[in-house]
């Protein structure tokens, strides 16, 4: 059996009278040119992700060493960790003796609330103020939302103005 002819330039089927609609039109093939401009885009934007991953897992490793080597701790999850700002005011209290005089920490395993975290957030950020400048400083919102590079940017800060002084 034959199969039904088509006549592409007519638009009809001739076995069975139908009407073919033509084939929306279509933009031309990309050129040689165009293609290798969305190649280049397109790997300058993988590039551009890649770029912005590594940078944050840099900075993740970053504040782990120095929390690392200041308080002799390792830290998981950076961003949770830092949250209730207990481990920044011990930071502190390491890179300056007394520099954050009380710190509430969390009694029988539970979470630190919110009224308790906000009071160690501010105190690491008064004193970060005075000693770097507010400036140069992550604000509150950022800590608790977790913005890393902020965080990131005014720990080498403090790292920097305070080095690290081993017992030893």
């Amino acid at each position: 059996e034959l199969a039904p002819i088509h006549d592409k330039s007519s638009g009809i089927n001739a076995e069975y009278g139908e009407v073919i609609p033509p084939a929306p039109a279509s933009s031309p093939p990309p050129s040689s040119d165009e293609e290798d401009t969305q190649s280049l885009e397109h790997s300058f934007t993988m590039n551009r992700e890649e770029g912005k991953q590594a940078h944050t897992a840099y900075q993740q490793e970053y504040v782990k060493m120095i929390v690392a080597k200041y308080l002799n701790i390792s830290i998981k999850d950076v961003e949770e960790s830092l949250k209730d700002g207990v481990i920044l005011c011990q930071l502190l209290n390491e890179m300056k003796r007394n520099a954050v005089r009380k710190i509430m920490t969390p009694q029988g395993g539970e979470k630190l609330n919110t009224m308790k975290s906000t009071v160690n957030l501010n105190s690491f950020l008064r004193f970060v103020q005075i000693n770097i400048g507010k400036d140069n400083c992550c604000s509150i919102s950022d800590i608790q939302q977790g913005e890393l590079a902020p965080i990131h940017d005014t720990l080498k800060r403090l790292a920097e103005k305070f080095p690290y002084q081993s017992d030893a």
